[in-house]
């Protein structure tokens, strides 16, 4: 394990527990322990002195390795996975977050309940840590039939945001998406006069949120949801696939950037952003924000535009912390959302109000009795409203 994945380790640890050693072990990994015996006597040591209550693991465990790591150390010992699934279930508080978590839970469990059965035959228990007096077998069938019957749920759950996603189709929509503390929800925060929670911790964030942006005419919305993470194995990105979905099918896609971070963090990150991004299939234009600009110098912001070029698109610096770049932020955002231009000559006030309500209004004056007003929206919205208007006008209908 490299510093910086033990750095990350030790920020997941915290959001649960109060770390207060680590030991790092480089050498081909113990069948039976995971690490070598001589490290396992000075852990189990180490435990025993200091009243330890848990040992997390930076590497995944087999659930034989868990077993024989329990049984040494006498305490409770889990892996990273399981250790980020435990995050995932503290905040997971909508009904779709929390049937993502069990989901993943499950598909985590699934591979090892095999594990379980092989051991169970060998004569040897390694316990079902809660889950009930099963048989081994049956516990086995129970996890599967669970797994499908989660996938169903979450299946119908989605029909009902793709659902909800169409009455919002006259609005304009904003994704948010990036590695986990990045300051997304402090970006939500900011953008849309929201007080939404934006702790310093990994994983704050697991439900879809989605909120409308203040301080600007147009209606626009932005979703705001899971932040990206290393080495989270295929299920469990799986699991969550569905809320990145949300935010990746938007009109347009802020990808925000810890810009205090090292130049090749950074650019490692921008990478597997691109990459996940092309993976859900994501078409929409993208800002690059690159976000906590006050933490960096000027030296450091050309260094990032000259070194990574090649993977910043509409780059744009600001600091959701202090609110600089805030304004040039939006307006980005309307200029990139390549919204179409209407003009409309009425003296209908139910029009006019419908105008300003549900468009951004560039320019009204008057003339000749009658009020020519020049508006921005979607092109489909506006392709509507001028066909309606134009019914309206030749035709004398009333249209609701």
């Amino acid at each position: 394990m490299d510093k910086k994945s033990l750095e990350e380790l030790e920020e997941l640890v915290k959001v649960l527990y109060n770390p207060v050693k680590s030991f790092v072990q480089i050498r081909k990994p113990d069948a039976k322990f995971q690490i070598g015996k001589g490290l396992v006597e000075k852990i189990k040591n180490y435990v025993r002195e200091n009243n330890i209550d848990i040992v997390v693991f930076g590497n995944q465990l087999s659930p034989t390795q868990k077993y024989n790591l329990a049984k040494e150390f006498k305490v409770e010992v889990i892996d990273k996975i399981e250790l980020v699934l435990q995050i995932f279930q503290k905040h997971a508080r909508t009904k779709e977050a929390q049937l993502q978590v069990k989901l993943a839970e499950l598909q985590y469990e699934l591979p090892r309940a095999k594990e379980k059965v092989r051991l169970a035959k060998k004569g040897e228990q390694p316990g079902f840590m809660g889950y009930g007096d099963y048989e081994v077998e049956r516990y086995y069938q129970k996890v599967k039939r669970e797994i499908a019957s989660i996938k169903k749920k979450l299946e119908k759950l989605r029909e009902h945001r793709r659902i909800a996603r169409k009455g919002r189709e006259k609005f304009d929509s904003v994704g948010l998406v990036g590695y986990t503390n990045a300051g997304k929800t402090s970006l939500l925060n900011i953008l849309c006069g929201e007080k939404k929670e934006a702790k310093n911790q990994v994983f704050t964030t697991l439900s879809t949120t989605t909120r409308r942006i203040r301080g600007i005419k147009r209606k626009i919305l932005v979703t705001d949801t899971v932040g990206f993470m290393d080495d989270l194995p295929p299920f469990m990105i799986e699991a969550f696939l569905s809320t990145i979905e949300e935010s990746s099918d938007s009109d347009l896609i802020l990808l925000v950037i810890d810009a205090s971070e090292d130049i090749e963090e950074i650019e490692r990150k921008l990478k597997v952003n691109h990459e996940i991004l092309e993976k859900v299939n994501c078409k929409s234009p993208i800002i690059t924000v690159f976000n906590k600009c006050d933490l960096i110098t000027e030296e450091k912001r050309e260094e990032i535009l000259t070194k990574l070029e090649r993977y910043i698109v509409n780059p744009i610096f600001v600091s959701a912390k202090t609110g600089e770049g805030i304004e040039r932020l939006k307006n980005l955002i309307l200029d990139k959302l390549n919204l179409s231009i209407g003009v409309i000559e009425t003296n209908n006030p139910k029009v006019v109000s419908f105008l300003y309500q549900n468009t951004e209004i560039i320019e009204d004056i008057e003339e000749e009795g009658k009020r020519i007003i020049t508006f921005r929206a979607k092109e489909r919205e506006v392709n509507r409203i001028l066909k309606i208007h134009r019914v309206v006008r030749e035709d004398g209908y009333r249209v609701s």
